[in-house]
């Protein structure tokens, strides 16, 4: 995508400039010069204005375009993002698939401890997080954490973080791989259930329409699985419940923090880290010793290091596809990936997939794209509504884009254009 998606700010009829507020895109910040754009609820147009970094001389049309240079670097700068949102996609899906076949290849073939498995995947990637963001500075944390801060807020986080990941590696013991990615077509059901419940959202007719077509979709596929284990399914219940109350929990203790992803995995990978290595001290341990699971691990350390690395790659490649494109960018591309990843059980595994359930899974797909669909224009009409009464109250918090994580807008004070003046004859 040339730049990041952004509202446009309608500015009601009758308000004084002083009392309009700017849209600033973020991705048009070059040559000392910020992309504007007005929306008038008169005109119903976008108005594309352009104003200098310090101070705009009095009686310069705010429309003026900008130089031929500004211009050339601005289409060099939203081609470079395409690139980067096309590779980081396409590396993404690839890296996502292979981790999801490793870890069925290391649990099937005697390492049937997914706790431990998850255990040190999530500490590779809260030491590596820990290199990128104190020793690198490749990211700037600058946020303090209090121990006790971490203890009431990031260790419960990280409990459900860690149920998720023990289930989510738990059921490959039962399922095949093909059968749990069209399950996970379900996990919209259980987040919006659970969002509910918490008095987080009021969902809709059609959201709720939607996510019953996906119900509707996921039973059809479960009927035609061959080698269903009813076992397998509830784990995979119980994982996909344990992700939406840890979302819920996300949403409740960490609200307003803003982390960079980074900064954020290396608070959480640490404390999930903990849980997991309680809970395999105490169920998986002892077996691990009499099975000789540690003499398996000395043996294919490759495969054991390549699984770690590829679970901090896949965080690390989101939050690129989140900046460069959108969350709801990845979303899709989280779906695609699943279907690919049957493809590759079938070709690879050599599992079995019938018509049924090939049938079930589509309509668990189309549903979950209107499933999407409804979702962002729920967000874009919170988001216009918000901003309509930022208005109304003389605020100047404006919205500048819907591509966050979890595709909520994000927040950003801007001056009026009587401000701008103001600042430059200071």
């Amino acid at each position: 995508m040339a730049d990041e998606p952004h509202a446009v700010l309608p500015v009601e009829p009758g308000l004084s400039r002083s009392k309009s507020e700017l849209c600033c895109n973020p991705v048009s910040k070059l040559g000392g010069r910020c992309a504007l754009s007005v929306y008038t609820s008169r005109s119903q147009h976008r108005l594309p204005m352009s104003v200098p970094a310090a101070r705009r001389p009095k009686g310069q049309e705010m429309g003026d375009v900008q130089s031929g240079a500004d211009s050339h670097q601005f289409r060099m700068f939203g081609l470079s993002k395409i690139v980067i949102a096309v590779v980081a996609s396409v590396a993404w899906m690839a890296v996502s698939s292979a981790l999801i076949l490793l870890n069925k290849d290391l649990l099937s073939h005697g390492f049937h401890y997914p706790m431990a498995l998850s255990g040190l995947g999530m500490a590779f990637s809260g030491g590596a997080s820990f290199v990128c963001c104190r020793v690198l500075k490749v990211v700037d944390a600058k946020k303090s954490m209090t121990l006790s801060f971490y203890c009431t807020k990031i260790l419960p986080v990280g409990l459900f973080m860690a149920l998720t990941l023990h289930f989510g590696n738990l059921v490959y013991l039962y399922l095949t791989v093909a059968f749990i990615q069209m399950l996970k077509a379900f996990t919209p059901i259980i987040t919006m259930l659970s969002l509910f419940i918490a008095r987080l959202e009021s969902p809709s007719r059609r959201l709720i329409l939607s996510v019953s077509f996906i119900a509707l979709g996921t039973a059809t596929a479960s009927a035609g699985e061959v080698n269903l284990n009813y076992t397998g399914v509830f784990i995979m219940l119980l994982s996909e419940i344990f992700e939406s109350i840890r979302l819920v929990m996300t949403q409740l203790l960490l609200t307003g923090l803003r982390f960079h992803p980074i900064e954020g995995l290396m608070y959480l990978a640490p404390a999930c880290t903990f849980w997991l290595i309680i809970g395999s001290l105490i169920l998986e341990f002892r077996p691990m010793l009499e099975s000789g699971a540690f003499l398996l691990m000395a043996e294919r350390p490759a495969k054991f290091l390549a699984a770690a690395m590829m679970g901090f790659a896949v965080n690390s490649l989101a939050y690129i596809v989140i900046q460069s494109a959108s969350s709801l960018t990845l979303k899709v591309l989280g779906t695609v990936k699943n279907a690919l990843v049957v493809c590759l059980g079938i070709v690879l595994l050599a599992e079995t997939v019938t018509g049924l359930q090939g049938f079930g899974y589509g309509i668990s797909i189309a549903a979950f794209f209107w499933y999407q669909r409804i979702k962002m224009q729920q967000i874009a009409s919170e988001a216009r509504t918000a901003a309509l009464s930022s208005v109304a109250n003389g605020s100047s918090s404006v919205i500048i884009s819907s591509g966050g994580d979890k595709g909520l807008p994000q927040y950003r004070s801007v001056p009026s254009l009587d401000r701008l003046d103001d600042a430059g004859k200071k």
